[in-house]
């Protein structure tokens, strides 16, 4: 299963924050189609390349790069959350606390019925629904973007990772 999008996670991100709108980016920014991915590593092998070399191993900066990682998952959970609370209409349904109702069932830990809860399940089922079910595809008629962000927002809370 593959959920298109073609700008990586952290320029989404800054295209929110940008706009102070933390819901969705700007429509130029959902047109926004930038480089296919392998365009993309062609510039990056390209780059490498063409780099000076010293002839010296440099050292990663991992912390850097773990703080980065933590600080974009931070905002592309919280902007998970924005569209399960909002637009995507998910909490009426399964709950204000992601705890089921009548309708829907919890999305806290659980045995699931539609696969085995990862994340690419989730978006499976965000995506295309679930037949003969209350659970639509694209709820709240929620784009392709907010797709991947209350999915992972719904498994970020369903691994315990986040509190509803």
């Amino acid at each position: 299963m593959y959920i298109q999008s073609h700008r990586p996670i952290d320029s989404m991100l800054a295209t929110e924050e940008a706009s102070g709108n933390m819901r969705g980016p700007t429509t130029a920014a959902r047109r926004h189609r930038g480089l296919s991915l392998g365009a993309a590593a062609a510039l990056v092998a390209l780059a490498i390349a063409a780099a000076p070399s010293s002839g010296v191993a440099q050292q990663a900066d991992t912390s850097k790069a773990f703080r980065d990682s933590l600080s974009t998952r931070t905002k592309l959970i919280e902007a998970g959350r924005q569209v399960f609370h909002g637009e995507g209409t998910c909490f009426g349904c399964h709950g204000p606390n992601l705890e089921g109702t009548a309708i829907a069932p919890t999305l806290r830990a659980h045995k699931w019925r539609n696969g085995d809860g990862s994340l690419a399940m989730i978006l499976h089922v965000v995506t295309t629904g679930v037949p003969n079910t209350a659970m639509i595809s694209h709820p709240g008629g929620i784009n392709d973007d907010e797709v991947l962000r209350v999915a992972t927002y719904v498994w970020a809370v369903s691994r315990g990772a986040v509190k509803p």
